[in-house]
């Protein structure tokens, strides 16, 4: 069976003239068009044919279909991932066959393995949010999940130094040093960072935004120092919706800051800013400024903050 654009190969799915068709007894039924993505494509299945799942693999594409419009679209990529994985250890039993004992055995092989872990309990949690979908649908009657014992998980502790920081920092290009100027300085996860709209979410008395994770609204007020990093980034692509770019103009991914910061061959990670934000904004009585005095002197002698 051939794989479609999206990666999925689907029994009677085919594509033609930039859109998939499921084909029935020789009747072509239209579906999504190609550039609409998996998520679309799946949820015209569903609309086609609302039969209920065989196996968990069925239910999966049918949680991805209709179970995830409340969540971020960021969110749904991540989960559209572990989907996958999951589909490949547990896809093709039948629905209710799965056991806790199953679930419990899968954690433990990925903890003795040394890695994966901690993403396996993400796997969990997703495969859980799986079963209560199928529960409200009334296609089971139990969520094998609730019981089992995630791998524990042990906090990162990795504090980045103020020196390697601004090592770090001076040897990125602008677009990268913006990015990692602000995180630290605001303490703002990843996520949100690179997500932040200038017209939506920046405003005079400051920065406000809904957390992805928590859901609740976030409010920075500017510093002379955040407001210059966020106006250098700005002004560089004033055509981007997004407060952050790379250099080709376009908006920052997760892969795009991993590669940048392989490149600059640190120890740390970027999400290690937001533990040093805490940390500093807790333990020293100017707070970020401390750390950022040194690069901020030297950039405002450059470029005045206007």
């Amino acid at each position: 069976m051939a794989k479609l654009s999206c990666g999925l190969s689907i029994p009677g799915v085919t594509e033609k003239d930039g859109r998939y068709y499921k084909i029935i007894r020789n009747v072509w039924h239209k579906l999504s068009r190609i550039d609409e993505g998996e998520n679309c494509l799946l949820r015209a299945l569903y609309e086609l044919d609302p039969a209920q799942p065989g196996t968990l693999g069925e239910l999966m594409r049918v949680y991805q279909a209709a179970g995830m419009d409340t969540l971020r679209a960021s969110t749904q990529k991540r989960y559209a991932l572990i989907l996958t994985r999951l589909d490949h250890h547990f896809g093709k039993m039948r629905i209710g066959a799965l056991k806790p004992s199953h679930i419990a055995v899968f954690l433990e092989k990925r903890r003795k393995a040394g890695r994966g872990g901690t993403a396996a309990n993400r796997e969990f949690a997703v495969l859980s949010s799986v079963h209560n979908f199928g529960m409200r649908q009334g296609w089971l009657e139990a969520n094998p999940c609730l019981g089992v014992r995630r791998n524990p998980e042990h906090p990162r502790k990795r504090y980045v130094t103020n020196e390697e920081f601004l090592e770090a920092f001076e040897r990125s290009p602008e677009p990268f040093q913006d990015l990692i100027a602000f995180a630290y300085l605001t303490g703002i996860r990843q996520t949100d960072v690179i997500n932040l709209r200038r017209v939506e979410d920046l405003g005079p008395d400051g920065i406000t935004f809904v957390e992805s994770k928590t859901g609740k609204l976030h409010k920075q007020e500017w510093s002379d120092a955040v407001r210059y990093f966020v106006r250098r980034a700005i002004e560089r692509f004033p055509a981007s919706p997004y407060v952050f770019n790379n250099r080709f103009g376009q908006q920052w991914g997760v892969w795009a800051i991993n590669s940048q910061m392989a490149r600059l061959e640190v120890s740390w990670s970027f999400k290690d800013l937001r533990a040093k934000s805490q940390s500093d904004a807790e333990h020293s009585v100017l707070g970020h400024d401390a750390a950022m005095e040194r690069l901020y002197r030297k950039v405002i002698k450059t470029r005045p903050v206007r």
